[in-house]
């Protein structure tokens, strides 16, 4: 009787050390883990640091201003370019409407008669 208890001892104990070695490497195994999610997580925080920096230098005014005038040929609008809501028709005509075909008429009366 006193070897078989020696023997299922040896067996638990042998089981013990297996599971204690399987523990610490896969506590191992994590913290590798975590400590490289870490640095991505590191990676993406200097990366958004250098976006904010990048945004804040793009939405300045005067860069806005450099870009339009000598990328897109752009100016400043003049005085006489502003138009009142009600002086539209008189600077560049009636408004286009089209009927259910998608054929343009210059004005309602002509779409209603048409």
């Amino acid at each position: 009787m006193s070897r078989r208890a020696f023997i299922a001892g040896l067996v638990i104990i042998g089981l013990l050390i297996f599971s204690l070695y399987r523990a610490k490497y896969g506590a191992q195994e994590s913290a590798e883990e975590i400590a490289a999610v870490e640095a991505e997580i590191e990676d993406a925080i200097q990366e958004r640091k250098v976006l904010l920096g990048e945004l804040s230098h793009l939405s300045r005014q005067e860069w806005i201003e450099e870009y339009a005038r000598e990328e897109l040929g752009m100016a400043p609008a003049r005085a006489e370019q502003f138009a009142r809501p009600e002086d539209l028709e008189q600077l560049v005509g009636p408004p286009v409407i089209s009927d259910e075909t998608g054929e343009p008429r210059r004005n309602r009366k002509e779409a209603d008669n048409g």
